[in-house]
């Protein structure tokens, strides 16, 4: 078992590692599937969507970790879509913070 600590990892980070992992080896069942999926939904670089993450969290008081991963994952372009992220937090985005979020992630895309 690894020493590493559980950390988020971003669906643009999950394409990279897959893709180093499938050039040294074949990868497993559940491996390729995750890579496809991965290729068919990611729509920014993994540079650009570490730069949107830090934003979102450095913009915000209530963005945390899991949520501006969950955003820059979805990329949400609507308040609906913004406020779907936040579904299950304490903290539902107000018409202003959804909109500097949608227009933060513009900027990316």
């Amino acid at each position: 078992m690894s020493d590493e600590e559980p950390r988020y990892v971003s669906l643009a980070e999950v394409k990279k590692l897959l893709n180093e992992e499938s050039e040294e080896r074949e990868l497993r069942y559940e491996q390729s599937l995750a890579l496809g999926h991965a290729e068919t939904f990611v729509k920014l670089s993994l540079e650009s969507t570490e730069d949107l993450i830090e934003e979102l969290i450095d913009g915000s008081d209530f963005i945390d970790e899991e949520s501006a991963y969950k955003l820059a994952d979805l990329l949400p372009q609507d308040e609906e879509g913004v406020r779907a992220v936040f579904q299950q937090d304490r903290h539902t985005p107000s018409d202003d913070e959804s909109e500097k979020i949608i227009n933060t992630i513009k900027k990316y895309l």
